[in-house]
């Protein structure tokens, strides 16, 4: 169009021409401004009208068949009845739909996984650095994103803190479906037994990986943490006492020389590996036994466990060994008296001396004063 008003220009005054052309650039510019004109918001009603149909499939690049096919049910079931389709299929406004830029069903999950974002932000932004997002962005596509979790037409809540009506089964199983190994550890350990049996009590994957913030489990950080992680539970007094337990399982620990290692590590170089052991050293992570029970390593085996760190050490090195529990004249009558002796002793010598201190700065003083008033006559 300008080059039609170019060429005219010979026969055109310029005044003219100049008007016309900045009518024409500014109707241009306005047009480009405009807004998008609205999506069409498609009932729901209307996709379910094709996609409720036995054998609907969409075939891949690859030339599998992937079923697309909507149970209503589940999707009426689901914590997101009552949503309109488009909210999670923001790239879909009309038929035909148009060409997805996926090679896989994988591709198409992870797609679409992105646009929970749209309403779930802040657990968006959480996950943003958790082992997950860090794995899959290191090219592990099989890293989980939220539908592998939540699933897709069939969502249901899976928070225990914010639905406290849901097993803790659920959130185990969810995380079996991909690391099904771990799980089969922890199905046959002394928490995962109480779980599958029903004890709502204790801890599931998600109590010491956190859904959306999962970290490293392999980092130092998350070792030098984890003590906190089984204290969490070992240290809630109301909790232990409902079983039977001593918190003092968690308190020796946190007092005796691994522990108080471990956590002065914890406070000041996170970053830096060190030798002193944590509670999964001894007890395990996934596959923890009861201490008295038939498969405990810490009976059993308690040498053995020791020599994990102790190579020198033999029977009578691990006899010595208390367990978590406070010295009493019942369970180790010598130690318990002498840390009797010493809980008496170190307060009385520190007693004494701070006696004798002041005593002498008041002998002091009152020599001071005396020599002032001889040298004063």
């Amino acid at each position: 169009m300008i080059a039609r008003f170019t060429s005219l220009r010979v026969a055109v005054p310029a005044a003219l021409f100049t008007t016309l052309l900045a009518l024409l650039l500014t109707a241009g510019l306005a047009r480009a401004q405009e807004p998008e004109p609205p999506v069409v918001t498609i009932p729901n009603e209307t996709c379910l009208e094709c996609h409720t149909q036995e054998g609907l499939h969409l075939t891949l690049p690859t030339g599998n068949a992937l079923s697309v096919t909507v149970d209503s049910d589940a999707l009426s079931g689901s914590v997101h009845a009552g949503l309109q389709c488009q909210q999670c299929h923001t790239d879909i406004a009309g038929y035909p739909h148009g060409e997805i830029a996926i090679d896989s069903h994988r591709d198409l999950q992870v797609h679409y996984s992105q646009s929970c974002v749209n309403c779930h932000a802040e657990q968006a932004e959480e996950q943003v650095d958790s082992v997950h997002a860090q794995v899959r962005a290191a090219g592990v596509n099989e890293a989980a994103v939220c539908a592998d979790c939540h699933g897709s037409h069939d969502i249901q809540p899976i928070s225990r803190a914010k639905h406290p009506e849901i097993s803790g089964e659920v959130s185990a199983e969810t995380c079996s479906q991909c690391h099904d190994g771990i799980f089969e550890k922890y199905a046959n350990s002394v928490h995962g037994d109480a779980l599958l049996n029903g004890n709502p009590d204790v801890p599931t994957c998600i109590d010491c990986h956190p859904a959306h913030t999962a970290s490293d489990p392999r980092t130092l950080e998350f070792r030098l943490e984890s003590p906190q992680l089984c204290g969490d539970c070992h240290a809630d007094k109301a909790l232990m006492a409902k079983y039977g337990l001593s918190t003092e399982v968690f308190d020796t620990y946190v007092s005796d020389f691994h522990g108080t290692t471990v956590m002065l590590f914890e406070k000041t170089t996170p970053d830096q590996a060190t030798n002193k052991a944590v509670c999964t050293d001894c007890h395990g992570v996934h596959d923890i036994q009861t201490a008295h029970g038939d498969q405990s390593a810490m009976k059993t085996n308690l040498v053995k466990t020791c020599q994990e760190c102790h190579p020198d050490a033999t029977t009578s090195f691990a006899d010595s060994w208390l367990g978590h529990y406070v010295p009493t004249l019942d369970n180790a009558p010598l130690v318990a008296l002498v840390e009797l002796f010493y809980r008496i002793l170190i307060p009385a010598v520190i007693g004494f001396f701070i006696i004798y201190i002041l005593i002498d700065l008041q002998r002091r003083i009152h020599d001071r004063r005396a020599s002032k008033r001889q040298s004063q006559t």
